[in-house]
């Protein structure tokens, strides 16, 4: 049978647009796939260090805390009148302690007190040793009383990298120290990876690096040592210095690679570096393996589309067929929609587990914060359900609202984790100064939870975050702090959260004061609603009297 040269270019021009419009679809959904899946392995890459940088600004807070307490001991010891000895003696206790019970990274404590060079752990200097020219005596001066880490370097006996945390007493002329193994971040260098590809190193902002995934690169210079000048690795670390960046791209020794970093204390950097072939080697396997699959859906869909053109008697058949890639297409698309879901799914619950672990830091620190983050967590859930149901304050109020300030509950004293233990678990009442300090707690917080949570969170959960660790102690008359905002300046969440934290405060055990009953802590509120706190939310408060009775009884 002869074919028409218009049905012959009928059928050509059918399969030449065909291939066409396949072509665009493969172009823009695979590539906007391609272009979604690096940026989602560029946030997990960011993530992953940042977890790690997370972990070693705790190690080297703990070493702040632990001489801060030191040092507030030794000024309380001076002003009792205490001896040299009775110091010494005081600082070999607590060498003791710090090693064996804090952690073995956590070494000997000395220093100078009244011109005398003393050392907890019984070491003894040359004649010709000044400890007010060492650089741990010097650093603590231009710290002017604040905790101050010191340049890390190699200890000649051992081969460690040895860091010194110093701080100068009241008097302004003694200063304590404590020297820190860097053992624990050691460890936590070799960590830094990404499905077991990459490398990690933790650096000062000297280029010194102290931990390195290849223990050979301990003790050197990326930026000063002569083996590294003009080399890729120098101009890595200048870069990472001087830009603070979360993640740039730069060639090492011919090879591209993507770069990540964190800042940890203002002058330390975690960092992992890890090749971009290997780093988006999934992603690209993935989107060639769709490619090539689309185009022999095309050649099966032209295959059939010629049959048929030529045997009519089969075009029952290619119906089939088509109908059965039309079938597959469909469910590649459901898998692919499925599997986006997934990610944005698990990226909340990376959300969720940073949160919990923040909370978690807080109940360590703090005796009596455990029962207290649960139930402030519950008060807070209760009153802004409340406000959702019955629709109060619709254009803030909505379930998002709801799930937001119940997960940004825990966090409210985050701020907390820097405060000092003397001052945290004080058993009496605070004095003034301490009282000021203790204050600092929410502007920390709010501080704390802006780092940690950072770009990467919901920008709504971001928000009440902040506005709840910042302003929970806001008064609604205009009397609290940080900043005396009164009434509705305050943001609601911050009034929520003042409701049930000072509720649960009254009725629970403090190493101050004891536990009152429930009944008179709700008298206190009804008494201070429209003074202390928004008297819509202790109304709505009130309200759930009963369940809560029944709720702490359990």
């Amino acid at each position: 049978m002869k074919i028409k040269i218009g049905e012959k270019l009928q059928y050509i021009t059918t399969l030449v647009m065909t291939l066409l419009a396949m072509g665009l679809i493969v172009y823009y959904t695979f590539g906007s796939f391609y272009s979604i899946a690096k940026e989602d392995a560029v946030t997990l890459g960011e993530t992953t260090v940042k977890e790690r940088a997370e972990t070693m600004n705790n190690f080297l807070l703990k070493g702040k805390e632990l001489m801060y307490s030191t040092t507030q001991n030794i000024d309380f010891m001076l002003q009792n009148g205490d001896t040299e000895q009775e110091i010494l003696k005081f600082l070999e206790y607590t060498s003791d302690c710090y090693a064996y019970r804090m952690s073995k990274s956590f070494t000997g404590v000395y220093g100078v007190v009244n011109d005398v060079y003393l050392d907890g752990i019984g070491w003894l200097p040359e004649e010709d040793y000044i400890p007010q020219e060492r650089l741990w005596y010097t650093d603590a001066i231009k710290g002017r009383g604040e905790p101050v880490i010191g340049t890390p370097y190699i200890d000649a006996l051992t081969g460690e990298v040895i860091i010194s945390v110093s701080q100068m007493l009241s008097n302004k002329k003694d200063v304590v120290s404590m020297d820190i193994v860097m053992n624990e971040m050691q460890v936590l260098a070799e960590d830094i990876q990404l499905n077991g590809n990459g490398y990690g190193f933790i650096i000062d902002q000297n280029g010194f690096i102290a931990a390195h995934q290849d223990k050979g690169q301990r003790g050197k210079n990326y930026l000063t040592d002569e083996e590294f000048a003009e080399t890729d690795l120098q101009k890595m670390v200048e870069k990472i210095v001087n830009g603070k960046l979360q993640s740039f791209h730069m060639d090492i020794n011919g090879e591209e690679c993507v770069i990540f970093t964190q800042v940890v204390e203002s002058n330390w950097y975690t960092v992992m570096v890890i090749n971009s072939q290997e780093l988006f080697e999934k992603v690209q396997q993935n989107l060639f393996r769709n490619i090539i699959i689309s185009f022999l859906i095309f050649g099966l869909v032209a295959y059939f589309c010629t049959a048929s053109y030529f045997n009519k008697n089969k075009a029952q058949q290619y119906a089939q067929e088509l109908r059965e890639y039309q079938l597959t297409l469909e469910e590649k698309v459901f898998e692919q929609t499925k599997e986006i879901k997934q990610q944005a799914t698990e990226m909340i619950k990376m959300q969720e587990g940073v949160i919990e672990g923040m909370a978690t830091l807080i109940e360590s620190r703090d005796m009596n914060t455990g029962e207290h983050v649960k139930n402030t967590k519950k008060y807070v859930e209760m009153i802004a359900n409340y406000m959702y149901e019955r629709e109060l304050h619709p254009d803030e109020v909505n379930a998002e609202y709801v799930d937001n300030i119940t997960n940004s509950a825990s966090l409210h004293d985050i701020g907390k984790i820097k405060i000092s233990d003397l001052i945290l678990n004080k058993p009496g009442r605070l004095t003034r100064e301490e009282f000021e300090i203790m204050k600092t707690h929410s502007v920390i917080g709010s501080e704390m939870v802006q780092t940690v949570l950072g770009e990467h969170a919901d920008e709504k959960l971001l928000q009440i975050s902040i506005d709840m660790a910042k302003y929970h102690h806001e008064k609604w008359n205009g009397t609290g702090y940080p900043e005396g905002l009164k009434g509705i300046e305050i943001p609601l969440s911050a009034r929520i959260m003042a409701v049930a934290d000072v509720f649960d405060a009254l009725i629970s055990k403090r190493v101050y004061k004891d536990a009152m009953a429930v009944d008179d802590a709700f008298a206190i509120l009804e008494k201070d609603a429209g003074t202390h706190f928004d008297p819509e939310v202790v109304e709505i408060f009130f309200k759930f009297r009963e369940e809560i009775k029944q709720y702490l009884e359990h």
